[in-house]
């Protein structure tokens, strides 16, 4: 009677591991599929990064910035998320503009559209440097580009390797000067989320997606009432 024991509960300890690898192998497929419907929905947008060389709001293009992403980010999907900026020299011109905002100990500001996918009519986001500080980090900048769920920018944060300007500038070439740029992307993850209305389904779309779910196996069903009846045949 104790081999038979021995043998039903090696029996139950089976039938238990098969219907928990069953779960797991429908959880990671649900996971794929996720992860396949992420990476067959990225958009790729391109927009210009503006600066001010004047301090008078008169912006030009500077670079390119390219953004990639799913048109909705998830916890699983903010993987896929990058920014690129074109690696751009300033012209002559340029750089007597820089050499002009020193001059007035102004700043030095950028900005990028907030909706990549609508450059023109979205508002801007902006930031901005002391001037000096470009020549004084040997014209190394970083940039971290704060995007929502949507993929919209919502803060750009701006900042050189060096941290205080010279107390007496030197005055610049006139010559181009080559931008040693750097660009990381940062998804929100303080503060309230934002508010998004659900879906609501109609009754054909519910039994649609009811229809669509692989049919539960025979252990999935029924697993506790086979393992109850293994446990009491060995007692």
């Amino acid at each position: 009677k104790m081999v038979m024991r021995r043998h039903l509960w090696l029996v139950a300890s089976v039938l238990l591991v098969l219907v928990v690898g069953a779960g797991a192998s429908m959880d990671m497929d649900d996971e794929d599929d996720e992860y396949r419907s992420d990476t067959s929905d990225q958009n790729v947008h391109s927009v210009y990064l503006e600066h001010d060389l004047t301090g008078n709001d008169e912006w030009t293009p500077r670079g390119k910035l390219t953004y990639t992403g799913p048109k909705l980010v998830t916890a699983k999907s903010k993987r896929l998320v990058s920014v690129r900026v074109e690696q751009v020299s300033l012209s002559a011109a340029e750089v007597a503009g820089l050499q002009g905002l020193m001059k007035n100990n102004t700043h030095y500001r950028v900005r990028l559209p907030s909706d990549v996918s609508d450059p023109d009519g979205a508002p801007k986001v902006m930031a901005s440097i002391p001037a000096c500080l470009l020549p004084a980090s040997k014209f190394h900048e970083i940039f971290r580009v704060h995007v929502d769920q949507y993929g919209h920018i919502r803060g750009l944060w701006y900042q050189t390797l060096a941290t205080a300007c010279p107390s007496e500038p030197a005055p610049l070439a006139d010559e181009p000067v080559q931008l040693v740029t750097s660009v990381s992307v940062d998804m929100e993850g303080r503060g309230a989320r934002l508010a998004v209305e659900p879906k609501a389904q109609s009754p054909e779309e519910k039994h649609e997606q009811e229809a669509q779910k692989p049919p539960a196996t025979f252990f999935q069903k029924y697993w506790m009432y086979i393992i109850g009846g293994v446990v009491l045949l060995s007692l």
